[in-house]
């Protein structure tokens, strides 16, 4: 039967070709396509995470005064820690406060973070640096400063700023820092600020043993829950604890996406489909008189099934096997060097959490899916087809036309 199948494959090379290339495109598509949604659902929930941790503690009303940055919000990191005996991760506090950066005669209002020296690996800062070194936390007075800042004021490394910001009691406090390094980010908003060390940012803000967030990163994220569990029991009424997709437009994409995702894997699955099915729907109809001389021959009607539908399957696996090598040879090149959707993103960055550089998700499980796809349509789509025409009589197999 394969010797019979291969043949009847190569007899007719053109109709042969036309059927793999329709296949292959569909199949690369989906590739493609599933490869991009995926990848977008990892930006918002990667930048997320890195922003809000896993598990986030804060004080009550910190909501109602994040967006000013007000620092009287604030929560005791070391009253925390004392109930993460068992945590195994990285726990790490942030103070988020607004302020202006003189030098000179020039001014500008940025957003500082406080940051723990952990936060070098969770944000990625050895990515984004472009000029200069991270901090060094076993000095004081030390900062790095967004590009869009550096640009305002034309900074170099080196240059001592002034810190200028309000304490938690709202008194004026300033300080000066020299530069350490320049970095600029994918989120346009985050290159308009700038980061100084942990204790640094408590003592210019008089916040000893202080932070406005503190941050869970569990090493098994599927243990966040209980983690929260845990804060949310011992920490009682005075904190407010939430898990990453809990918090602002988290909750809502995190919500949305595991909709969006089925969304279109079906639509780019019923594209492929509808493809491949007009494909060998045509290959079975063009061949109603070889049917005709294969039944006047003496084979029977599940034997023709079966050859044609092998011959299908055939093409359809060998189709979908270079859709998904050349299809996951793009998915793979875009997440490695993404794709960059120019300065509108960059704007609509500066409002949200999201990078203006796409980075498609490569899976594995994605190329046996697009694979499985298109091989199991093509088998499919020739026993559904192929059906009604063995049914007929010989005769009426030569007759058609």
């Amino acid at each position: 039967m394969f010797k019979i199948a291969f043949r009847n494959i190569f007899r007719n090379k053109r109709r042969s070709f036309l059927t793999l290339i329709s296949t292959m495109v569909g199949i690369m598509g989906v590739t493609v396509g599933l490869g991009w949604v995926y990848g977008v659902e990892r930006m918002f929930t990667e930048e997320g995470k890195k922003l809000t941790g896993i598990v986030r503690v804060t004080a009550l009303d910190f909501q109602l005064k994040e967006k000013s940055l007000d620092t009287s919000s604030n929560v005791s990191s070391e009253e925390i820690r004392k109930y993460l005996i068992d945590f195994e991760g990285t726990a790490i506090g942030r103070i988020k406060f607004g302020a202006m950066i003189f030098s000179h005669d020039k001014d500008e209002r940025a957003v500082g973070v406080g940051i723990e020296k952990e936060d070098r690996n969770i944000i990625g800062f050895d990515n984004f640096i472009y000029e200069g070194r991270f901090l060094d936390f076993e000095k004081n007075n030390e900062i790095i400063i967004g590009s869009k800042v550096r640009e305002k004021l034309g900074l170099k490394i080196g240059d001592s700023v002034t810190v200028l910001t309000f304490t938690q009691d709202r008194s004026i406090s300033a300080l000066n820092y020299k530069i350490a390094g320049f970095y600029k980010m994918d989120n346009g908003r985050l290159n308009r600020s700038f980061y100084i060390t942990l204790n640094d940012a408590q003592y210019l803000l008089d916040m000893e043993g202080a932070v406005t967030e503190f941050l869970l990163y569990p090493d098994a994220e599927k243990k966040s829950e209980d983690y929260k569990k845990i804060l949310v029991s011992k920490l009682g009424k005075n904190y407010l604890v939430k898990l990453w997709s809990e918090i602002g437009i988290n909750e809502y994409m995190s919500s949305v996406f595991p909709v969006v995702k089925f969304i279109f894997t079906v639509i780019l699955s019923l594209l492929s489909g509808i493809g491949i099915t007009n494909t060998m729907m045509m290959v079975v109809f063009e061949r109603r008189k070889e049917i005709g001389v294969l039944k006047s021959q003496g084979m029977r009607n599940s034997e023709i099934r079966n050859l044609l539908c092998l011959e299908g399957g055939l093409i359809g696996a060998f189709a979908s096997m270079l859709g998904i090598v050349t299809g996951g040879a793009i998915v793979y090149y875009f997440s490695v060097h993404g794709i960059r959707l120019g300065e509108v993103l960059e704007t609509v960055s500066d409002a949200m959490n999201i990078q203006s550089t796409i980075y498609m998700f490569f899976s594995w499980r994605l190329l046996i899916f697009a694979f499985l796809l298109g091989s199991t349509v093509s088998i499919l789509v020739t026993f559904i087809t192929v059906t009604p025409e063995i049914k007929k009589e010989a005769v009426d197999n030569l007759r058609s036309r």
